[in-house]
């Protein structure tokens, strides 16, 4: 607790000093709005909040069902994601990538955070033996974890616009112990101050 209480502190009390901050969208596993803010020349936060299509992550789903032990005897059919919410929040470290006669700056990144992913899921299930009755359950999906994070973003010079492209690896610690997945995405943010 004290830890975390020490972290805040911190937190709050740098940005007085922050010199630029970016809000866009995001592109690919999840999309959605980014938030970042510099600390320095070299550290940053970013939060994300995100969704992916439906469609996405099928085979993490099916996958789930044969691990849910209430289904143990049952036999999947399908399922329908009707809902997924993303929650990313991150510390970075920025290193500039000096390229000579380039306006703008180049910069890549490393970090750590964490995911909290929300997901309503709808089995469509049947007995593995006769009579083979139909059935179907919505599940509460709930996938939380730390996450390592590398990148690369480049800053216009008379533009306040930022272009990036990352990706991370996400190391499940609920509700699938020690699943990996990995992430990417691309982006752009405008940014409301420069460094």
């Amino acid at each position: 607790m004290k830890r975390l209480a020490f972290l805040i502190m911190l937190i709050i009390s740098t940005a007085a000093v922050a010199q630029q901050q970016g809000i866009g969208l995001r592109l690919g596993d999840p999309m959605g709005v980014s938030y970042k803010k510099y600390f320095g020349r070299t550290h940053a936060i970013e939060f994300g909040i995100g969704s992916v299509p439906a469609n996405w992550n099928n085979q993490y789903y099916i996958n789930s069902f044969q691990e849910y032990p209430r289904y143990d005897g049952y036999r999947y059919q399908n399922h329908t994601v009707q809902s997924t919410l993303y929650l990313q929040a991150r510390y970075l470290f920025q290193y500039n990538i000096p390229v000579q006669n380039m306006e703008g700056k180049l910069e890549w990144y490393w970090g750590g955070g964490a995911i909290l992913k929300a997901s309503k899921i709808q089995y469509r299930y049947q007995n593995r033996e006769a009579p083979f009755v139909p059935a179907r359950d919505i599940i509460n999906d709930i996938d939380l974890g730390p996450e390592g994070i590398i990148g690369l973003e480049y800053t216009f010079q008379d533009v306040p616009m930022t272009v990036f492209g990352e990706t991370s690896l996400f190391m499940e610690i609920a509700d699938r112990p020690a699943t990996i997945r990995g992430f990417g995405g691309l982006g752009v943010r405008y940014n409301f101050y420069k460094r």
